[in-house]
């Protein structure tokens, strides 16, 4: 009988968020990006590590809410 691929892939931690689309482990990033014309710095996000597709956890959301108020209040 074959080798599965999927008995050499290192299994997902407990409660981990999978890639919709390649069902493999988000990875947390830090990067810079734009909302609503305001440069936010050092914004948290899950990215896959095989097709980049990114997302924010409800905590990450919650995080970009609280800052880009007080960004727009300094204007």
């Amino acid at each position: 009988m074959g080798r599965n691929s999927l008995s050499k892939s290192k299994p997902n931690k407990p409660g981990a968020l999978l890639c919709p689309v390649c069902f493999v482990e988000f990875v947390e990033v830090t990067f810079d990006c734009e909302i609503d014309g305001v440069i936010l710095h050092d914004v948290k996000a899950l990215r896959c590590p095989k097709c980049q597709e990114e997302v924010f956890s409800p905590e990450q959301q919650e995080e970009i809410q609280k800052r880009v108020p007080n960004l727009l209040s300094r204007e």
